[in-house]
């Protein structure tokens, strides 16, 4: 008689590093949920911003430990400098050396490029293995985060510093190093295999779905207390000029009823993105558009189930087209229609649900056409909703099923 034992996962204990504060990345809080329930230890380097806020802390099983290198963008923009000259942060080094030596840590899971050749400095001094989680195509992104910056010395600075092509060479090097990449979608997969000519098995897709407790977020009747009656296309989340959210504004200059269809931004950016918008607003005379500025994850899935379409208007660049915002699936979660420019990811997704409409990126009088094509027939944009909520709960665009692929990644450590 032959026995066969059962496979037994063995728990990882994993630093993860983080050029930002946490709590505040939705990403990285579904992923740390799926390694704990799965037993694995986690342990979060990142960034301290608040006054009094603890250097260590437990927070919803994860050991959060803060380091100060950058309060506000002023002392952010002296370290982004200091650690684009080496490509290593010297105060996240120094932190995660402690951290290794202590925890007897040899797993580092790096959040973005800009942080995994300080993971890569210490390599071969703990024996490490590095997973690289690429949330989007950094080089390409620096593109576009920069196009409305004015001030002449951030321009140097970022002409110096930040140049796209000198972090497409590190980009290769930094990749080359790393024992596991992470991509959030099969574009920026592809990207990476025929760019660098990579093994397509060191590189894993694991994409920006949401959870489906986003549905059990409290509904706040009242988000839209103002504008009762009116057609509400809603955008929500970071502003920036590669959101399209101008492209946007300008549509409304052309839809078939301006007295009823209106724009309502929920989200922020820079000051300079801000003014760019509010005087394209102003320009326009546009009096159907609405900002409301910054407000708590805990609403979002009021403000997108009580929209009548979604909207995620992305131009199409080397940034847009490898990455894929998490509204996108909370939105199809909401059961409403949503409307997306024709950047990559998301008219692949969008087609391939029957979710929503797809405009073409850029293109103001497009935007308006798909708009009108929805307020004209509320027959279609209840098919549409009804096609994402299923996709989502029903089908594989939830984090319930893409979790299995960074579990899988960690059962290999």
């Amino acid at each position: 008689m032959c026995f066969f034992a059962e496979k037994v996962i063995v728990p990882t204990k994993v630093l993860m590093l983080l050029n930002a504060p946490y709590p505040a990345d939705v990403r990285i809080k579904k992923e740390t949920g799926s390694l704990l329930r799965a037993g694995h230890q986690v342990h979060l380097l990142c960034l301290r911003r608040k006054k009094g806020e603890a250097t260590s802390e437990l927070v919803e099983g994860i050991q959060v430990h803060r380091i100060d290198a950058g309060k506000n963008n002023y002392q952010l923009a002296f370290w982004d400098v200091i650690m684009s000259m080496t490509f290593v942060h010297p105060k996240f080094k120094a932190a995660m050396r402690t951290i290794l030596k202590i925890e007897q840590i040899n797993l580092v899971h790096v959040h973005d490029l800009p942080l995994v050749g300080t993971a890569l400095a210490l390599k071969k001094e703990f024996s490490l293995k590095v997973i690289a989680d690429m949330h989007e195509n950094y080089p390409e992104a620096l593109r576009t985060w920069f196009t409305w910056k004015t001030n002449p010395v951030v321009r140097l600075k970022n002409y110096l510093f930040m140049n796209p092509d000198r972090w497409t060479k590190w980009e290769k090097k930094a990749c080359e190093d790393s024992d596991t990449l992470i991509a959030v979608v099969d574009e920026m997969k592809a990207r990476l295999v025929k760019q660098y000519d990579f093994n397509p098995d060191k590189v894993v897709v694991v994409s920006n779905t949401e959870e489906k407790s986003f549905l059990e977020q409290p509904l706040d009747a009242t988000v839209y207390q103002d504008l009762k009656g009116k057609f509400l296309l809603v955008y929500s989340g970071g502003i920036g000029p590669h959101r399209g959210v101008d492209v946007a504004i300008k549509g409304m200059s052309h839809v078939s009823n301006p007295e009823n269809i209106h724009l309502v931004i929920v989200g922020f950016g820079s000051n300079a993105v801000m003014q760019n918008l509010q005087q394209l607003v102003a320009e326009r005379k546009l009096s159907n558009v609405h900002f409301l500025g910054y407000q708590p994850f805990s609403k979002f899935f009021s403000y997108m189930s009580l929209a009548d379409v979604n909207v995620i208007p992305h131009q199409s660049n080397g940034h847009t087209d490898h990455t894929i915002p998490h509204k996108l699936f909370q939105g199809m979660m909401t059961g409403k229609p949503i409307l997306v420019s024709s950047s990559a990811p998301l008219k692949r997704v969008v087609e391939s649900c029957n979710s929503g409409l797809v405009f073409t990126a850029g293109d103001e009088k497009d935007f308006a056409q798909k708009v009108n094509q929805l307020y004209a027939d509320k027959a279609q944009c209840a098919t549409l909703g009804a096609n994402g909520r299923k996709a989502t709960l029903e089908g594989n665009y939830n984090w319930e099923h893409e979790q299995e692929a960074l579990l899988n990644i960690y059962n290999k450590y």
